[in-house]
């Protein structure tokens, strides 16, 4: 991580509008929660989070996100693989130019961090990455917030990997995943430490025919598309 952040202060209201961010507040208090009592039932949790006041309505934000992995390579001094995650909104530039907004997708570790299954890796997309200030830390984690990650990501989840790739092609199936009901329609999603991310990953969408909607581009597909192929190649 970069030792400043690319924004030093995005309102709530902002992460929704310009990132994506929809349940930011939510899934900060569940998260808040989750730490605290680490007991608790996700439902205990959810119920938990709504007594907790935030004493900030806004964050520190970080466009970018920097991985070293190791290469495993016979030779020891192999220089390891640097990764880069991308995470910002649309902008203009000084002439007026539109550039798209970047929102990546990463593996992250679900398991105990030390095994590379399938079964303990989960595909999400990094909609935010943020930092508290230390006064807020203390105020929210107690005498727990020297354990808490200094930053944190809001990610949107992804359906777990099958047990098996496709025979045809070996890659994997995806769906994002999504709260539905009479009154809403929403992606599910989380605030996790960014040090559970492990890499990026290339999603491949899938196509309901030969050819892909004419409303598909490489700024949109990620919301457009609901189904997608993940790439275990790409690293």
């Amino acid at each position: 991580m970069t030792k400043h952040p690319s924004m030093p202060a995005v309102s709530f209201d902002n992460l929704a509008i310009e990132y994506g961010a929809d349940d930011i507040i939510n899934a900060l208090v569940r998260f808040v929660a989750k730490i605290t009592n680490p007991q608790l039932s996700r439902q205990q949790i959810a119920m938990a989070g709504m007594q907790i006041h935030l004493p900030m309505t806004s964050v520190r934000v970080f466009h970018r996100i920097r991985i070293s992995n190791p290469t495993h390579h016979e030779y020891s001094d192999m220089p390891n693989l640097l990764d880069a995650v991308h995470i910002r909104p649309t902008r203009v530039d000084s002439r007026g130019r539109t550039t798209a907004g970047r929102f990546n997708t990463v593996l992250v570790d679900i398991g105990n961090g030390l095994s590379s299954n399938v079964s303990d890796l989960c595909v999400v997309q990094v909609c935010v990455v943020f930092s508290l200030k230390d006064h807020h830390r203390k105020r929210l984690f107690g005498k727990l917030h020297t354990k808490v990650a200094t930053h944190l990501a809001y990610i949107q989840w992804f359906s777990k990997f099958t047990v098996m790739p496709s025979s045809q092609h070996r890659l994997y199936k995806l769906k994002q995943c999504y709260i539905r009901d009479a009154d809403t329609n929403y992606r599910v999603a989380e605030v996790i430490p960014v040090n559970k991310i492990r890499c990026s990953i290339q999603l491949f969408p899938q196509f309901s025919s030969d050819t892909a909607p004419r409303q598909w581009t490489p700024d949109n597909v990620l919301e457009e598309c609901e189904t997608f192929y993940a790439n275990p190649f790409h690293k």
